[in-house]
């Protein structure tokens, strides 16, 4: 009999899938890697004819990954402007350092005053983050290379080509599909499902496996629904698309994408059950839930065979949001994320060239980008240590392997270059699925860098160690002493987002209670799933090594108080969506929508504080197929949960 365990290289794709679903990682390695060598070429040969200073070389390199990497706007046409924008804002930080004259106190502040401008362009939306994050990086290695003031024009030079030479590789040559990757990430999420039912199928009957091999199943089968869930995350996240005059086709999907979901998870529930209550084992109950998900796939692809050949303005970054103002609104400025995270990422980066400086007058500019690194895509001080420990670590272990292999490849032109490629390639690609994995790569990448251009010296890599260390401690203490937020406090706003999310979905159930295939519910109940992403993430810092465990049993609670609430959200869409609900139950949804939306902080109106979801006898008197009473007790009983812990709470 075939074992139902799955390899370590099927739960390695599973892994990957669940952080890259749509292998855009890979995809954009791979530009990384091609753009960064025919920018050299492309500099190399201007170079024959008009001499170029070694830094502007430099400078492209950086300019070329930054351009790839951070600009990620919707249309072409809109990356070209943010490039234009990004090579205008580096070009005047570059001449600000390089005005300085090598006064190393005047860089000190024009670097600190350009962290905090890069940090906090944030406000503004996509563009002005990548055009912060670039300027940044260009500003910081010009620092480091002393740009002359003479030396100005090769620096301009070396933006606009290597904006130019990006530019036409991404929209000629590489460009974006986006009816491609929609229709790649639709058969990923299809793919991870046929393997969800060959782990569950594998199942039955309940005696197949011994104990051990039964725990590893379980396991696998939690992986597998993970990474379908972030699957079918993705594929909502590329909707709504831009087809003209299919609506239909659009909604479709997204209650395709909906069902499979809930029948995914509703197979994983009686499987589990299983597990727990032997003796309500029923096999054709799974048999039943096995066949549910063979159909809503089946329901998928029919629904996706509508859409037209090609279209645009699918997934990608979404449209920067309109500015909410230039600063904060009065009272609020030391809630603001956006202005708390950039005095911290301003604090931390001052301290690191301070005492990066101290540690070496030449590379303590690796202290500084390190500093701002660890900021990135992080809302809490717990966060961003564990983002410093993870680079530091990856940065120790690349140190090792680095130094090896730069022995190894010395004097070999062809091996050093190649293994130089795969480094710089494996780097950008892995950065999704692990950060010690990426900067272990990005370590190895600048020990083959530092080996082709004839500097390489274990002392180097050493000391490169010692300036990740000062700027990862510079990171951690910024964030944990300047206006500090907890884990706690980051997943009680997520917590709210999701108690509000579902408020809106009960809300909107009840003012349009019809069912059909176009119901508004599908929306709000795909903002719901994202809502629950943003409770994950919070809590995510506690799922690393890195906590050794600390994950308090409140935290699981709150985990599984929303992944219940979002699954039950689920039910219900789809409960209303076939069996039109009373007049009892649309009293019952909005007012507990109502106090949903009171306990994400909105205030309830006086009908929802008289008036509570059917529980108790009215949930018993619901039959086994009435999911919309049985939904809403579920609901209740869950907020009433949350209500009591929090007014329990110091």
């Amino acid at each position: 009999m075939k074992s139902p365990v799955m390899t370590r290289i099927q739960r390695l794709r599973l892994r990957i899938l669940e952080v890259d679903p749509s292998l855009l990682a890979l995809r954009m390695s791979g530009c990384v890697v091609v753009s960064m060598i025919v920018v050299a070429g492309v500099m190399t040969l201007i170079g024959k004819a008009y001499p170029l200073p070694r830094p502007a070389y430099v400078l492209a390199l950086i300019a070329t990954m930054q351009g790839t990497l951070q600009v990620n706007d919707r249309t072409e046409s809109a990356r070209a402007k943010t490039r234009i924008y990004a090579v205008i804002a580096s070009f005047v930080a570059i001449a600000a350092i390089a005005a300085a004259h090598d006064s190393l106190r005047i860089i000190n502040i024009l670097l600190v005053i350009i962290v905090f401008a890069a940090s906090y362009a944030a406000r503004f939306g996509t563009r002005w983050r990548a055009v912060g994050v670039f300027a940044f990086m260009c500003a910081t290695v010009a620092a480091f290379l002393q740009e002359d003031e003479r030396d100005l024009w090769s620096a301009a030079a070396a933006l606009v080509i290597s904006a130019a030479v990006v530019h036409v590789l991404r929209h000629f040559i590489m460009p974006d599909d986006p009816a491609r990757e929609f229709r790649h990430l639709v058969a990923a999420a299809l793919s991870v499902s046929k393997q969800l039912r060959r782990v569950a199928g594998s199942a039955m009957p309940p005696k197949a496996a011994s104990p051990r091999a039964g725990k590893r199943q379980m396991a696998d089968l939690h992986l597998v629904t993970r990474t379908l869930g972030a699957d079918i995350r993705a594929c909502q996240a590329s909707l709504p698309l831009e087809v003209p005059d299919q609506h239909s086709a659009v909604t479709a999907i997204t209650l395709r994408l909906l069902d499979l979901h809930f029948a995914a998870e509703t197979l994983v529930a009686r499987i589990t059950r299983r597990e727990r209550e032997a003796a309500d084992y029923h096999e054709g109950s799974i048999a039943k839930a096995l066949q549910d998900v063979q159909d809503a796939e089946g329901a998928l692809n029919a629904a996706v065979a509508t859409l037209p050949p090609t279209f645009t303005a699918a997934g990608g970054a979404k449209a920067p949001p309109a500015p909410t103002g230039i600063l904060p609104r009065r009272g609020e400025w030391l809630r603001d994320q956006t202005l708390r995270q950039s005095l911290q990422v301003t604090l931390a980066c001052a301290l690191a060239a301070v005492v990066g400086e101290a540690v070496s007058s030449q590379r303590w500019f690796w202290a500084v980008i390190a500093a701002f690194m660890i900021f990135n895509n992080t809302k809490s001080g717990a966060a961003v240590a564990i983002k410093g420990l993870d680079r530091a670590w990856g940065t120790a272990i690349g140190i090792v392997i680095g130094i090896a292999l730069a022995t190894l490849t010395h004097n070999h032109l062809f091996w050093l270059s190649a293994a130089l490629a795969i480094s710089i390639f494996a780097t950008f690609f892995i950065a999704r699925v692990s950060y010690v994995a990426m900067s272990l790569f990005l370590t190895i990448a600048l020990s083959l860098i530092y080996g082709l251009i004839g500097i390489f010296t274990p002392e180097l890599l050493v000391l490169r160690l010692e300036e990740t260390a000062v700027g990862v401690a510079s990171g951690m203490l910024a964030a944990l002493l300047l206006l500090p937020i907890s884990i706690q406090q980051q997943a009680t706003t997520a917590m709210n987002a999701l108690l509000s999310a579902l408020g809106d979905l009960l809300l909107s159930a009840a003012e349009t209670p019809e069912g059909s295939e176009g119901h508004p519910l599908a929306l709000k109940a795909t903002a719901v799933d994202h809502a629950l992403e943003g409770v994950l993430t919070a809590f995510a810092p506690l799922r690393t090594a890195w906590s050794f465990g600390t994950m308090l049993t409140s935290g699981r609670d709150v985990l599984r108080q929303a992944q219940l609430m979002t699954y039950t959200a689920r039910r219900l869409e789809r409960s209303i969506r076939h069996h039109p609900p009373t007049p009892d139950e649309i009293q019952a949804m909005r007012a507990l929508g109502e106090r949903l939306k009171a306990a994400a902080g909105a205030p309830a109106s006086a009908e929802a504080r008289g008036t509570s979801a059917p529980t108790g006898a009215a949930a018993n008197m619901s039959g086994p197929d009435d999911m919309t009473a049985s939904s809403l007790a579920i609901l209740t009983r869950t907020l009433d949960k949350i209500e009591t812990e929090r007014h329990a709470a110091p």
